[in-house]
């Protein structure tokens, strides 16, 4: 049928696009390479105060990563950053008017990684070498990583700290001292290979 033939509403159009878009994924794998998906996760941030903490999470995270032959893995994760929940309703929606949600939905972290072979016969520790991308801003970051095997999926672990000033974040205040400027991640994702 030709693409004009497709109707332009409905669950045919979406569904054709979606093959596509898997298909095209597919054609960008290299000769031996292993595509994986992020399957489950979490990821946390924790802000200081003088007089508090703040940590808030978001399980809803997408991602993905290709693995090479060579070794040599491309990793992509995203966060919307209104899935934050920090259990204080009043402070995510300022958090979110911090990181201008409304213009930058995302928070992403894209990167390579050397030396991975699956499937690991062994936990390691890499550093991926990643662009961070928040408030439509761009920062380069070195990750410490950690993977293991676990159950046939690869199983990661990560910590960094960001600056909210270079990000040009705002940083709340509380009785007028405003936040540290670190912003400490931490993460806990699980990939799978894709089907």
């Amino acid at each position: 049928m030709p693409w004009s033939k497709v109707p332009s509403r409905g669950p045919t159009r979406l569904a054709l696009l979606a093959a596509l878009c898997g298909f095209a994924a597919r054609a960008d794998l290299p000769a031996g390479g292993q595509l994986l998906e992020l399957r489950s996760g979490a990821v946390t941030y924790t802000l200081v105060h003088k007089l508090h903490e703040v940590k808030g999470t978001s399980q809803k995270l997408e991602g993905r990563a290709l693995v090479s032959k060579d070794g040599a893995t491309k990793v992509q994760v995203r966060v919307p950053v209104a899935s934050f929940d920090s259990g204080n309703s009043n402070r995510d929606a300022h958090m979110r008017e911090a990181a201008h949600e409304l213009q930058h939905p995302y928070v992403s972290i894209k990167g390579t990684l050397e030396g991975i072979t699956l499937p690991l016969a062994a936990p390691l520790e890499k550093t991926l070498q990643a662009t961070v991308m928040l408030n439509g801003e761009r920062g380069t970051q070195a990750i410490p990583v950690k993977l293991e095997p676990q159950d046939g999926k690869l199983h990661a672990t990560f910590s960094f700290v960001l600056s909210l000033d270079a990000f040009k974040i705002e940083r709340p205040e509380l009785l007028f001292v405003k936040v540290d400027d670190a912003l400490k991640i931490d993460g806990d994702v699980l990939f799978e290979a894709s089907k």
